[in-house]
């Protein structure tokens, strides 16, 4: 398996490092927060390495990475700070940055806080404000709920998803859609077997529960996923992609309008087979999309 740890900011990060060095460099940002690198790059790496060079990072305290340092405490522009530093070190003048999920949020604040470092960024079914994508979640998962006769569960997901002033991590939200149990991954996907999928993926991966388990010291970020940053929009100078499957839940109808209207020259790109993964339902598709965005702004 490619990779190797580099260290940076008092700590050390995992980094998987493909394709040619000349070629036009991407650095991949995950999400989760802390799901690690590992599926994307099993997905799309070598995919991406056919004509780019494709870097992927388990952030601080993630997976492969070391467990995460007690201080400085952890903050999305500590990461963005981690990712300036890896650039550094590998020697990358200016790369393109694709972040997916919450990782499309620490690609928005890199990409308006050090733009000089950045020639083009994807946004990838991006989570911009929790509150906006719960919103747009709820309902759906109530109606699953209510398909597995779990009434008061599915009713407890139409309350939230009505509250009245913005929702916050204190309300709850995640622990009342995952009463779905096995079954809550599924709707992360168009279709619900690639769940299973995933899961396998994971499993095969040979990873020990407790490197897996690193990506709990990451959760703490899920609060500050609530502070919307669609007020960032409007600072992006860099040409600008964004990626998203017809049936993600996550990218909310809100936010795709907003980076329409803040992003004017912005590009969108809709995976007619895919959920919140089209790098693992459209694993073709995608790649090629990315690859040809990445190519078409190297200059």
């Amino acid at each position: 398996m490619a990779g190797r740890q580099v260290r940076v900011n008092g700590t050390r990060i995992f980094v998987d490092d493909r394709g040619d060095p000349d070629a036009p460099a991407l650095l991949f940002i995950h999400g989760g927060p802390g799901q690690g690198c590992y599926d994307f790059m099993r997905s799309q790496g070598d995919g991406l390495a056919a004509r780019l060079r494709v870097i992927g990072v388990d952030q601080r305290g993630t997976l492969r990475s070391d467990p995460l340092p007690a201080a400085p405490p952890l903050t999305a522009d500590l990461l963005v700070s981690d990712f300036e530093a890896i650039r550094s070190r590998l020697r990358i003048e200016s790369w393109a940055v694709l972040g997916h999920s919450a990782g499309a949020g620490y690609a928005l604040r890199y990409v308006t806080s050090r733009p000089g470092a950045i020639r083009s960024v994807i946004f990838d079914c991006p989570c911009w404000d929790a509150d906006m994508s719960d919103r747009y979640r709820l309902p759906v998962v109530a109606r699953l709920l209510e398909e597995m006769g779990q009434l008061a569960d599915a009713e407890r997901c139409r309350e939230l998803a009505a509250k009245a002033g913005r929702l916050s991590f204190s309300d709850g939200t995640r622990q009342a859609m995952q009463v779905l149990g096995s079954r809550y991954m599924e709707h992360f996907f168009h279709d619900p077997a690639g769940a299973a999928g995933l899961s396998q993926l994971l499993e095969d991966s040979g990873f020990s529960q407790e490197a897996w388990q690193r990506g709990n010291s990451h959760w703490p970020l899920l609060a500050a996923m609530y502070e919307p940053v669609l007020g960032l929009l409007p600072r992006v100078r860099r040409p600008a992609l964004l990626l998203r499957g017809q049936d993600d839940l996550v990218a909310a109808p809100g936010m795709i309008e907003a980076f329409a209207q803040s992003v004017p020259a912005g590009q969108t790109h809709t995976f007619p087979a895919s959920g919140h993964f089209a790098y693992l339902e459209e694993p073709a598709a995608y790649c090629e999309a990315v690859t040809q965005f990445v190519l078409a702004h190297s200059a």
